[in-house]
């Protein structure tokens, strides 16, 4: 009894070290981020409505080359209806989207994931009686979210159209990827000194969506990751 109690206190203190290291290391940070501190609270994923109080530096053009990229950004999450759901956040946007943002990877990368020898023998390993021949890993989906939506960590699960194979870490669909019918439309672009905030609606076969204002955080290599999405 003595031994094992010893062990729980010897645990909780290595808990508390690393706890206040950490605390430690975020003070830091943020002291010698200076005026990038916003920055610096996205890439960590404690992001603030302050953004919203930023005032507007420039309103860029809807077709320039900034609008571009961002619609880049909105079509990850466009797939064959005018709808989008609104969403705060990495998590969220993963539990939103899961499906959809794994269907835009099978959509572009469609002979990667299909026939993949490696990935095919891994899920036959791990699970025998299943026949999975579209397989998308689970280090691809955390890359794709890091990039698009930030964070540092993700949640793998089955979605609707993908099932999660946890003990090979493939996601497995056995149908094709859906083609997006709409295209994105940008009503208005601007610029604050850490975000892009963007108006746009979809558009498909003579129909047009809801408005929708999407806020991108800017990262210092000149990317930039969604921080929410709503509905105007």
């Amino acid at each position: 009894m003595r031994g094992a109690r010893y062990a729980r206190n010897r645990i909780r203190r290595i808990g508390m070290v690393i706890l206040l290291l950490s605390l430690t290391m975020l003070l830091l940070v943020s002291c010698m981020a200076g005026s990038n501190v916003l920055w610096v609270k996205g890439l960590l994923g404690l992001d603030t409505a302050d953004y919203l109080a930023e005032p507007t530096q420039r309103t860029l053009q809807t077709d320039g080359a900034a609008a571009k990229l961002l619609v880049e950004m909105v079509e990850i999450l466009v797939c064959d209806n005018l709808s989008l759901k609104p969403f705060t956040g990495t998590s969220e946007a993963v539990e939103l989207y899961r499906d959809v943002i794994l269907n835009d990877m099978l959509r572009d990368n469609y002979a990667l994931y299909t026939g993949n020898r490696a990935a095919i023998d891994a899920v036959a390993a791990a699970y025998p009686h299943t026949s999975a021949t579209t397989l998308i890993s689970a280090s691809d989906f955390e890359n794709t979210v890091f990039r698009y939506f930030g964070g540092t960590t993700v949640s793998h699960r089955d979605g609707e159209l993908f099932s999660y194979l946890g003990q090979a870490g493939y996601y497995s669909s056995p149908l094709q990827p859906r083609d997006a019918r709409a295209t994105v439309s940008v009503l208005s672009l601007e610029e604050t000194e850490h975000t892009w905030r963007m108006q746009f609606c979809l558009e498909s076969d003579g129909e047009t969506s809801e408005v929708y204002l999407a806020m991108f955080v800017k990262r210092t290599d000149g990317t930039s990751y969604w921080k929410f999405l709503q509905r105007v």
